[in-house]
């Protein structure tokens, strides 16, 4: 079966999830076993960069397939992890080396809500559509796909010890806690922007709640140089929020929602690990690349055993 988000908000209302929500893990994003979806999922849209329309198909894969990107047209794959990621210009960039995608990072937080582990994500073009500008979209688009769970503990990454990215004046750092929590500061020349922060704890029902529908966001100043670049060709107000000097063009859904993105685009970034995260990331004026580098400082550690501890 194939699913359509443009029909998504009249189908939920009738739609009840397989999977009860007190599935999900109380401290942390995702659920306790390996997860994959029932249904295929079809979903079409522009990519903000690209500007191109995509067709994009979410299907069910086997146990430990992990995200798997797939070539409609070739089938070539890409594994989704972060010593893939190509760039992060803008948006996080996934290479095999000769196939590129871009703007992974929304889908990948929508994932890691919803808890889903396992999942061929095939496209016909090179960018995941915007659609919104958020997660709300794709992560509505998997629970009405239906998420099942296998029998096998999804054993999350406990940090036990502190874990860093430090460039110049920013810094992101990962922290031990019981929890999965977000200390995030932004800084802009903006008034509702300069030196910003956001503190949170984190679980899939606080991000649906909470963070899913903050959309992308950017100043209208830019747009240009932006375009002569070649990026942003699919942006619009109806997919980002677009910043003036002093204020906004368009309306917000939060008063706080360009921190709230920053937040979401930061979940779907670590996801890249395809496990959850039992700790306190402490983020300041970071962003993709600072992101993607303490994934990989993670994964680092963890292969030489020094943050899990086994149960």
């Amino acid at each position: 079966m194939l699913i359509d988000v443009s029909n998504m908000v009249q189908v939920l209302e009738n739609h009840s999830v397989l999977v009860k929500e007190d599935h999900f893990a109380e401290k942390y994003v995702g659920r306790y076993f390996r997860a994959t979806i029932k249904e295929q999922v079809y979903i079409k849209g522009v990519g903000l960069h690209t500007g191109l329309e995509t067709n994009l198909y979410l299907s069910p894969a086997k146990e430990n397939t992990g995200i798997v990107l797939r070539n409609y047209h070739t089938k070539e794959e890409i594994q989704v992890n972060p010593f893939n990621v190509k760039s992060t210009v803008n948006a996080v960039t996934l290479s095999n080396g000769s196939w590129d995608v871009y703007t992974v990072e929304h889908l990948l937080c929508a994932l890691a809500t919803a808890g889903v582990t396992d999942v061929i994500v095939e496209l016909d073009r090179n960018e995941i559509p915007i659609l919104d500008g958020s997660s709300i979209e794709f992560y509505q688009a998997i629970q009405q796909a239906q998420v099942i769970e296998s029998a096998t503990p999804l054993e999350p990454i406990k940090i036990l010890n502190p874990v860093w990215v430090v460039s110049q004046d920013k810094y992101i750092i990962a922290v031990p806690a019981e929890e999965f929590k977000v200390t995030y500061t932004i800084h802009y020349e903006h008034p509702d922007l300069r030196g910003r922060s956001l503190y949170i704890s984190l679980n899939s029902e606080i991000l649906a709640k909470e963070i899913l529908s903050a959309r992308t966001f950017g100043f209208l100043k830019d747009v240009e140089y932006l375009r002569s670049k070649g990026l942003i060709k699919g942006a619009s107000l109806d997919n980002a929020v677009v910043l003036t000097d002093d204020g906004y063009v368009n309306n917000l859904r939060y008063p706080d929602e360009c921190i709230r993105h920053k937040v979401l685009d930061l979940v779907g970034d670590l996801y890249l690990l395809n496990r959850p995260i039992i700790g306190h990331i402490i983020a300041f004026r970071t962003g993709h690349s600072m992101d993607v580098a303490l994934a990989k400082n993670i994964l680092n550690h963890l292969q030489q055993n020094e943050l899990i501890r086994k149960k």
